[in-house]
């Protein structure tokens, strides 16, 4: 990656922790998951013992940096949760995880910025916008309607979209495709580490790290071509 973001022409973002506020939507979120899925399991005790084989201390309130929940798949945190609960997990639980997740998008969305501001201005300013995210298809285009965004993107995949997750460069190749852009073009802003591998994997011109997720500024920094405070400072970076 050169970091020459002067020349980036395309703005593929990464989700939850960079467009949605990580801890005030998501943590609710996996604490509901793991009490619903402990309680179908017939073990309500374990939900804690669920949440940090996943990467969450609750009695800490202390994510891993790059766990499952901070930046893995839904199935990753179904097959990390089947094995924990092996015969007594329930029949369809990346289904259960679906419905819970898909209730967080729908009620406790929080967003990291004035998105409708903010992706109206880079719209205007002539980037091409997408979302490639860890999370399923369906949740992100629930998540561009609820932040206002949705007609500011001509991409949006999760990785269940037929293009593997992050870190594979799959889903930056597609947008590059769908776009029309050389993968030098375009930008990658993220909130953990897969989002910075992707970039690479993928040829992109720059990765930008924020810290609204779980990494911090010393964790994010090796991988990351320049690390911001939010998207907010987003049009600062670009036009320097």
């Amino acid at each position: 990656m050169t970091g020459e973001v002067r020349a980036i022409k395309g703005l593929l973002f990464d989700k939850d922790g960079t467009l949605v506020a990580f801890n005030e939507t998501w943590i609710p979120a996996f604490c509901e998951a793991a009490s619903r899925v402990a309680r179908a399991a017939g073990q309500p005790d374990i939900a804690d013992h669920l949440l940090r084989e996943a990467g969450y201390d609750r009695s800490l309130g202390i994510f891993e940096a790059d766990s499952m929940l901070a930046s893995g798949t839904n199935r990753d945190i179904a097959r990390c949760w089947n094995t924990i609960l092996q015969e007594t997990a329930p029949g369809d639980l990346e289904g259960l995880l679906f419905e819970v997740f898909r209730q967080a998008s729908l009620d406790g969305l929080v967003a990291t910025a004035d998105m409708p501001t903010l992706f109206h201005h880079l719209s205007e300013a002539g980037y091409c916008l997408g979302i490639a995210t860890n999370d399923d298809t369906e949740l992100a285009e629930l998540a561009a309607q609820q932040l206002g965004i949705r007609d500011h993107l001509t991409f949006v995949c999760g990785a269940d979209g037929g293009f593997g997750g992050k870190p594979g460069p799959g889903m930056g190749k597609a947008f590059c495709r769908h776009t029309g852009l050389d993968p030098c073009e375009v930008a990658m802003i993220g909130d953990a580490a897969p989002d910075a591998g992707m970039a690479r994997a993928a040829g992109f011109g720059a990765a930008i790290g924020v810290l609204t997720g779980t990494a911090t500024r010393e964790q994010l920094e090796p991988w990351f071509d320049v690390v911001i405070d939010s998207v907010a400072d987003l049009p600062d970076v670009l036009a320097d």
